[in-house]
């Protein structure tokens, strides 16, 4: 007995029935593209901030500026000044107060009253952006006494590579200050394929790890990227960390390359610091112009993408790393029964 199926196929052409099917897959992959859009556009912060949520990512932004400016040898007195202005301004909202405990909101108010001590100290006048009553405000609601950034050695930097893992993540952090020494092939060898255990659906393992170590290149990606403005120059090496689209076959698996990616980009970077090397990512969270020209510059594949950038070396003898305070679970842990 013919099927519906068996009948179409007979009355249409099993080619046309695959144009049919393929219509219909491309239409509901643009609904789904499409309601991603509109998820984002109305939850993301890109054009408003309306939430907690979307206020405490503006303001985690902006600290990080103060940090890594921190790292910066000799200091530029009065650097990110536009950041300052806008951080005392978040630092304002009603919302914001009413979460004053979160690690997110402490670290911007200690980044704060360490950027106001350290001109102070120095007698640099910064009275016209940030205020001695901003400061003393500030300084009322700092709960938590540490530093914004933290010195290492390369000799201990190391210490707990063998350790427990608890220990050995902990002791894992971005480093941007390098040698300028180049990692040999063998060990990078070594590296990937220790990375390589990282799961990934169904096995399919569709990622890249690139290494260039032309220093023109470096250059090239890097002033598209933009991230690390001032730590480039003894930068003789960059990973780019790609995930292929060529592996992934259903509408629910659109954004699987960057689940893969995100999952291999953590176990490379225990694998780097596992072997001794220095690591800092770099965030390739930009617009299709900068994809397109980066492919141009390293050769990619149009299905490739990159997932992040990842600067790499052999560390100074004495160098700093931001602290960037990490969430405890009572933030972020939910139990749902």
């Amino acid at each position: 007995m013919y099927t519906i199926k068996n009948i179409a196929k007979k009355l249409l052409g099993s080619k046309n029935i695959e144009r049919i099917s393929n219509y219909r897959i491309k239409r509901v992959l643009k609904k789904n593209f499409l309601n991603d859009y509109k998820l984002y556009n109305k939850h993301s912060s890109v054009l408003i901030q309306d939430t907690y949520h979307k206020i405490e990512a503006e303001i985690t932004l902006r600290y990080h500026s103060l940090e890594k400016g921190f790292l910066h040898n000799p200091i530029r007195y009065r650097f990110a000044k536009k950041r300052v202005e806008e951080l005392l301004d978040y630092l304002r909202f009603d919302d914001v107060n009413g979460h004053i405990k979160n690690v997110q909101i402490q670290s911007a108010i200690l980044n704060l009253c360490v950027y106001y001590e350290l001109h102070l100290k120095n007698n640099i006048n910064i009275s016209d952006f940030f205020s001695k009553e901003e400061y003393e405000q500030l300084k009322r609601n700092l709960l938590i006494n540490e530093q914004p950034v933290k010195y290492h050695t390369s000799s201990d930097y190391f210490n707990f590579r063998l350790s427990n893992f608890e220990q050995f993540s902990k002791s894992r952090c971005s480093v941007r200050d390098f040698t300028g020494e180049k990692i040999s092939l063998e060990i990078f060898q070594e590296v990937v394929e220790l990375a390589n255990q990282a799961p990934t659906v169904c096995n399919r393992q569709g990622i890249s790890v690139n290494i260039i170590d032309n220093k023109d290149k470096i250059d090239e990606i890097l002033l598209i990227q933009g991230g690390l403005k001032g730590y480039s120059e003894s930068l003789s090496q960059l990973i780019v960390l790609t995930s292929d689209r060529s592996y992934f076959h259903t509408i629910g698996e659109r954004y699987q390359l960057y689940i893969d990616g995100g999952i291999y980009l953590m176990n490379l970077l225990y694998a780097l610091h596992y072997y001794e090397i220095v690591a800092c990512p770099a965030h390739w969270g930009l617009p299709i112009e900068a994809d397109i020209k980066a492919q141009k510059i390293i050769g990619l594949n149009e299905s490739e993408k990159i997932i992040c950038l990842i600067a790499i070396g052999k560390p100074v003898k004495n160098f700093k790393t931001t602290l960037s305070l990490r969430r405890s679970y009572n933030e972020n842990l939910r139990v749902i029964n």
